[in-house]
């Protein structure tokens, strides 16, 4: 099985890193949730993560309960 966290991987490409930056979007954004496929797009445009990154950043952030999925849509909890 694969580790969530790796001593050999990238910070700024880690879950907490990539969930960091999911809730700047989060907190940025017009409407109230903003699209799974609108994050994914904006981190792989600016070079910052890839599918998988952003994957493990979302089970971060719902892991904490900080963030509610209702499909295709992220949430704020707080």
């Amino acid at each position: 099985m694969p580790n969530l966290f790796s001593k050999d991987e990238d910070l700024s490409r880690s879950a907490p890193a990539i969930g960091f930056e999911i809730l700047k979007m989060l907190q940025s954004a017009e409407s109230i949730g903003v699209s799974i496929f609108d994050v994914a797009k904006h981190l792989k445009k600016t070079n910052r993560a890839s599918v998988r990154n952003v994957y493990y950043g979302m089970l971060f952030l719902y892991a904490l309960d900080l963030i509610d999925f209702n499909e295709p849509y992220l949430f704020i909890k707080c």
